[in-house]
């Protein structure tokens, strides 16, 4: 599921199994997009909407390519070099409950990352995992509801540098920075330095390329774009290198 998919919808998923006429998620998280700053922390609430005990798995992975045709999720086998904590990783909420999910950016990334934590509503066995036991169920297994949540964690840099760049012959943007450049305006400048400017919606990841719709590149002419940076959260303004 692409990221602006995601943003489009409260959850991931809370999938029907059952021939039943309605059914509603016995659990919920809040917010659904977090961002780990300067402070390098954040958390995610998860908060029961059930009668009875939720038995909750947290499982995370990490957003390759964002923003473009090949964006992919990929599980991270060793957590511990990843540089990111979440925790509880399982939780067991009681009925009418919340719990606290506290994410930790311990070793901050050269570039930006961006990842998706899953929150999905396990069985007793599979979230105690008793050796021997082969039970990977979801709670699909006994009420015929599989609630499974995704939120979206963007962690900055360890030093935020906001660049943009040109690609030669095509309306191609590469962002060679540090941070992801959400754009809200583009300029096309002349030499004196006055500015047509056109709203656009474009967000740029690092080490990502996007090309803008209706846009072709003159060398002769200068570009702008202004947007908001989410490190500092101030409206800034930059000027497109070649």
């Amino acid at each position: 599921m692409k990221l602006s998919s995601l943003l489009s919808t409260i959850a991931i998923g809370c999938v029907l199994f059952l021939n039943i006429k309605t059914a509603s998620c016995a659990m919920y998280v809040y917010p659904m997009e977090v961002e780990l700053g300067v402070k390098g922390a954040s958390q995610i609430k998860v908060i029961s909407q059930d009668d009875s005990v939720e038995f909750i798995k947290v499982n995370l992975k990490k957003i390759e390519q964002p923003g473009t045709k090949q964006e992919h999720e990929q599980s991270i086998e060793d957590m511990s070099a990843s540089g990111l904590i979440v925790t509880p990783d399982k939780i067991a909420l009681s009925a009418s409950g919340q719990r606290i999910v506290r994410l930790v950016s311990v070793i901050p990334p050269k570039k930006e990352t961006t990842w998706r934590a899953y929150f999905e509503s396990v069985n007793e066995a599979n979230f105690i995992a008793l050796p021997g036991s082969d039970d990977k169920g979801s709670k699909t297994t006994s009420l015929g509801l599989n609630v499974i949540w995704g939120a979206l964690i963007h962690i900055a840099p360890e030093k935020a540098i906001a660049s943009l760049k040109i690609k030669d012959g095509s309306g191609d943007i590469l962002n060679d920075g540090t941070i992801r450049i959400p754009i809200n305006e583009l300029g096309t400048c002349d030499k004196s330095g006055q500015c047509q400017w056109k709203k656009i919606s474009q967000t740029i990841y690092p080490d990502t390329v996007v090309n803008i719709k209706d846009i072709s590149f003159d060398k002769n002419k200068e570009y702008r774009i202004k947007y908001k940076n989410w490190i500092t959260q101030s409206n800034e303004e930059l000027t497109l290198s070649y």
